[in-house]
């Protein structure tokens, strides 16, 4: 009975960040005009379905991380981190993950070292699983 219940419990917690349904492309535009590129990168998978590319651009003083064509699988409690490794122990959140489909951006809060926070995390919170990642360059 044990080895049952440990069974169904790992089950749920491996198929909890599956895909749960199709959502229409989420399009923001952010503004080029005058930003530079600082560095850029595309999307790998980990744990779960991710592709699309990450842009780090610098406008008016203010750094702005673009996710183009993002297409990720859905999952409970989707956020965007900005980490110095592909794991959840030195990073700086950006919120909630806008989108699993698109085209959007963050505005990078100044006390974020985009230097050494170079790692672009989509990771399910509530089960501590990296979907995807992009190593900004």
């Amino acid at each position: 009975m044990k080895k049952l219940t440990l069974l169904f419990i790992c089950s749920l917690l491996l198929f909890s960040c599956k895909k749960e349904k199709d959502t229409i492309p989420f399009n923001e535009h952010f503004d080029t005009t005058n930003a530079t590129l600082i560095s850029q990168a595309s999307f790998s998978s980990n744990a779960h379905s991710v592709s699309g590319t990450v842009k780090l651009y610098l406008k008016n003083g203010v750094k702005n991380l673009v996710f183009e064509n993002l297409k990720a699988d859905d999952g409970p409690d989707l956020k965007a981190y900005m980490s110095t490794t592909t794991g959840n122990s030195d990073y700086a959140s950006l919120g909630e993950l806008k989108s699993t489909t698109g085209t959007f951006y963050y505005t990078v809060d100044s006390t974020i070292n985009t230097s050494t926070h170079n790692y672009v995390l989509i990771w399910c919170e509530a089960h501590s699983v990296l979907f995807g990642n992009a190593h900004l360059q």
